[in-house]
């Protein structure tokens, strides 16, 4: 059987198997290493590699499919007529984005600004996990800020805009719900290094994502979101090892 494939048509392919398959395997195991031996330098080696192949990626994704097929609804070939036809449905959408937004971003950042502005260090429980791959000094947490900006634009970009696309518009025609769920629990498996919780909230997150995408028409609301939700945990967690040389008394201020 001979496939007649432009150079950008293989790129394309190559690069959903990758996002489906490749990358998630290549990001568990690695981050085994890290958790291994969470050293300054391993966290700012993981740092730099994922975000040299996220922009790499989002690279190929927009010369093989184009930036305006990427960025916009209309470009990426969904149709969603139901929402055109029902605007109970949109406004639906749009309060349970708003909500969420509401409840995952901005209650939590005035939370931490307002009630803990004082403190020198805050290591809340929830982050214990993910520890050894949380930023510890302020080198690292420069290189995370990198890091959640580049995630923000290129995650956007290769799983709303060029995932989507390759699923529902070109090459495979799946349907709408399909696209957006498959498309969501790639995204999901992408964050194995979080565990199966973490698992599971980037996989709801990747419907809120493509929530954000329906109802504003392109990338750019849901790249703002995803970079601010990204950098806000630089407010939440703020290690003792940041400031080692803080009295005690000082450290303990709420």
């Amino acid at each position: 059987m001979h496939l007649d494939l432009s150079p950008a048509q293989l790129a394309q392919h190559l690069l959903a198997i990758f996002l489906v398959f490749a990358g998630p395997i290549w990001d568990y195991f690695y981050s085994l290493r890290l958790k291994s031996n969470p050293t300054s330098t391993a966290r700012l080696g993981y740092y730099r590699r994922t975000i040299l192949w996220l922009w790499i990626a989002s690279g190929i994704a927009v010369w093989s499919t184009g930036w305006s097929s990427l960025f916009t609804l209309k470009g990426l070939g969904i149709r969603p007529t139901w929402l055109e036809t029902r605007p109970w449905a949109w406004w639906t959408i749009a309060v349970l984005v708003t909500l969420v937004v509401l409840v995952q971003l901005v209650l939590p950042v005035v939370q931490v600004t307002v009630k803990y502005r004082k403190r020198a260090y805050l290591e809340p429980r929830q982050f214990e996990s993910l520890r050894f791959f949380l930023p510890a000094n302020v080198q690292e947490r420069r290189w995370f800020a990198a890091l959640s900006l580049s995630a923000g634009f290129c995650e956007e970009l290769l799983f709303r805009g060029f995932l989507l696309r390759y699923l529902h518009a070109a090459p495979l025609h799946l349907a709408l719900l399909w696209s957006i769920l498959l498309a969501a629990v790639v995204f999901g498996l992408h964050h194995l290094y979080q565990g199966r919780s973490g698992v599971i909230s980037t996989t709801i997150g990747g419907f809120v994502f493509t929530g954000i995408l329906l109802v504003s028409g392109s990338l750019l609301a849901g790249m703002i979101y995803h970079a601010l939700a990204d950098l806000s945990l630089l407010l939440y967690w703020r290690p003792k090892t940041l400031h080692p040389q803080q009295p005690e008394a000082i450290q303990k201020l709420i």
